[in-house]
């Protein structure tokens, strides 16, 4: 039996080796041909896209084992997963695997949430263009097959270009984004297929097609959001993803970008959270400490090599009480949030409290201390934060919220005096991102997440016990998380972690941070959390931390921290009105735009191309003195396009799709009506909150 099996696995090989033997003598004698197409090819990307051309004109492929078919199509041998690329027919194979895709396509899914109890008015005429959406959803068949006209698409493995070129004859692809982590597919691909008919085809009417070669897992979502914000955010819940083939290397890509998917679709913004931040930025602004950019300014390595412990309120934290205890004259101490409340339970005072939220209920939790009992805390925020947040703190640093409007009016005015505002990146949803983003911006190499659970092993222990949360060991009724729709996350110590949507988010940026900061610099950082693993950060038991440091003088930490990075704010900008700084004329044409050219049209690709335009218009205007028009409306006009585009991919019917979808983007026109009067009384927008904090949480 064992030498049958031999024997067969040996006449297998043998009849693989001639088959390749036999392609190969085919290609020499085709040699001139493949050649001249290879030589086309790459005078077209050197004329079109040079830092191709440039990537691939000296190339050596790895795996050498191309032969050709006897149907004329090329073939490889992959020796690590031994067998042949394709069929002994590659192209009538990526005819059928193209097909099956058209019959029924996968793209990219949003679940669209009404917030009743939302007060905004972005978030009210949402839920008015949402109905719609359910409305329409329930009266119209939906569309099975691939649309003619598809708005974006994302081709995980290029392979040699067989499936592309049939894509492209069958289908109008508007934005393709190609990402093939083997450079040697791609590099056959320039014998392989005339690569000029498909780039023609997105040389026109705004279509784009964006290469992603060669990256690495971690590194896709970064590259592609660079992508995808010049091309529009609001495709990002209309993408189809269309997978050329399988293999362990592309399967951990596609599994990365769809973790990672949080980042295109959320986090985008809206006019009413704008406002508040221009507002209160601009209240707050006499008292602010401004973060400098500057390369060139640094922390002396004695300070950078400080442990610092990020400190979260999650259940976590009550397992390191006694080490915090323990190590705090050695290291510096950043509370996050509302853990700043739990630390004074347990007799521990941070050196750094962070906050990002801009709502008042955000200080609120501080009011629950003495007065001056945080004097000599440092605040660190962003300048969206609540002008009240500032009274707590004797010392206070302000970093950029990015993408807001007060960033821009900010940056503008210390540009003028020849200086650069420090944007606080991959700073949200939550504390400890910001905290994180303060960490890299100082040049701390040396971090300890704890309490940063990012999720729970049960709804009811969601928070430290000694939290506000709880009182006697129970819910207060401040929040519960009984009835949160939670996502299954690897535990940082194995195991399955519950995270909801704004944990898994915050996870996601605090890893493409991590993932950054451990490039460009050394970076020693620990997760001591029982709860969702952040790749960047090694599980680390508590009882396994050893602080050998000694203590040090936190004064001079601070005041160096202070000369190194801080100005004070722009003198242009003082005491400057927020509706003076928005332009309401200037605003007023541009919503005139936002609300033109909807007549007549006739097809999807018109309304899509529309919607385009409108993007760019406002993306163009980020190269401006206008650019804070731009981060006023993004948002509210992402999420609005967005949902336009929702109505018209989910009924099969053209005319009624594009009737329905006049119905949203009618709402949006309705709320751009509203918005003048809502610029001409922006000092309005500092939020007065409620007493929902001050009732229920235990401070």
């Amino acid at each position: 039996m064992l030498d049958q099996i031999l024997q067969e696995s040996i006449s297998k090989i043998q009849s693989v080796v001639k088959t390749v033997e036999d392609g190969q003598k085919r290609l020499k004698e085709k040699d001139d041909y493949f050649s001249n197409r290879y030589r086309d090819n790459m005078n077209l990307f050197a004329a079109v896209m040079p830092h191709i051309y440039d990537e691939f004109k000296d190339f050596k492929p790895t795996n050498r084992a191309v032969y050709l078919e006897a149907c004329g199509d090329l073939n490889l041998y992959d020796s690590a997963l031994k067998t042949s690329l394709f069929s002994d027919t590659p192209k009538e194979n990526a005819i059928k695997k193209v097909n099956a895709f058209l019959k029924k396509p996968f793209k990219t899914h949003l679940d669209l949430a009404q917030n009743q109890a939302h007060p905004s008015r972005h978030v009210q005429y949402g839920n008015r263009m949402i109905d719609v959406f359910y409305r329409e959803k329930e009266e119209h068949k939906r569309p099975v097959s691939l649309p003619k006209f598809v708005p974006a698409m994302v081709l995980f493995g290029l392979e040699f270009g067989y499936q592309l070129e049939q894509l492209v004859s069958l289908r109008d692809i508007k934005h393709l984004y190609i990402y093939e982590r083997d450079l040697d597919y791609f590099y056959y691909s320039l014998f392989a297929i005339d690569w000029q008919p498909i780039l023609e085809h997105f040389n026109r009417d705004g279509h784009t097609i964006n290469f992603l070669l060669g990256v690495p897992p971690k590194d896709i979502t970064d590259k592609y959001l660079v992508q995808l914000e010049e091309n529009g955010f609001f495709l990002a819940p209309e993408t189809y993803l269309y997978r050329g083939y399988k293999s362990p290397a592309l399967e951990e890509s596609f599994e990365e970008f769809r973790l990672s998917y949080p980042r295109q679709a959320m986090g985008w913004g809206f006019f009413d959270d704008a406002l508040i931040g221009v507002a209160q930025g601009l209240k707050a602004l006499p008292k602010m400490d401004l973060c400098l950019f500057d390369l060139n300014k640094k922390l002396p390595r004695w300070q950078q090599e400080i442990p610092v412990f990020i400190l979260g309120n999650g259940p976590s934290l009550d397992n390191g009480i006694e080490l915090l205890k323990e190590v705090r004259d050695k290291v510096i101490v950043i509370s996050c949030g509302s853990t700043i409340n739990t630390l004074r339970k347990v007799g521990i005072k941070p050196d750094f409290h962070v906050d990002v939220e801009r709502m008042r209920q955000t200080v609120d939790k501080l009011t629950f201390f003495d007065e001056g009992e945080l004097s000599d805390v440092v605040g660190l925020t962003v300048d969206v934060m609540h002008p009240d947040f500032y009274q707590y703190f004797d010392r206070t640093m302000t970093g950029g919220k990015p993408g807001e409007a007060i960033v821009t009016l900010i940056g503008t005015a210390l540009a003028s005096e020849g200086k650069s505002y420090m944007q606080m990146n991959h700073s949200a949803p939550f504390v400890a991102n910001l905290a994180l983003s303060y960490c890299d911006y100082f040049g701390f190499k040396n971090l300890y997440f704890l309490g940063v659970d990012n999720g729970y092993l049960s709804h009811e222990n969601h928070h430290s016990k000694h939290s506000g949360y709880y009182k006697d060991g129970k819910e207060n009724g401040f929040q519960s998380f009984a009835l949160e729709k939670t996502i299954p996350v690897p535990g940082n110590f194995g195991g399955t972690v519950y995270s909801t949507n704004y944990m898994h988010m915050s996870r996601i940026q605090l890893e493409a941070l991590l993932n950054r900061m451990h490039k460009v610099k050394r970076l020693n950082c620990y997760n001591l959390s029982n709860g969702a693993k952040i790749d960047g950060a090694e599980p680390l038991a508590i009882d396994d931390v050893m602080i050998f440091d000694e203590p040090f003088n936190k004064e001079v930490l601070i005041e160096t921290l202070y000369k190194t990075f801080t100005c004070k704010p722009p003198a242009s900008l003082l005491d400057v009105a927020p509706e003076t700084a928005l332009k309401v004329n200037e605003f007023m044409d541009t919503a005139l735009m936002l609300k033109s050219g909807w007549k007549n049209l006739e097809s999807r690709e018109q309304v899509v191309q529309l919607l385009w335009q409108y993007h760019r218009t406002l993306y163009l205007m980020k190269a401006t003195k206008a650019r804070y028009l731009y981060d006023l409306l993004k948002g509210s006009f992402t999420s609005s396009a967005f949902l336009i585009l929702s109505v018209l991919y989910q009924i099969e019917n053209e005319n009624v799709a594009i009737e329905k979808s006049k119905e949203v983007f009618d709402i949006w026109c309705e709320f751009l009506d509203e918005m003048p009067e809502m610029l001409k009384q922006a000092s309005d927008f500092i939020d007065k909150g409620d007493d929902h904090l001050i009732r229920n949480y235990n401070g």
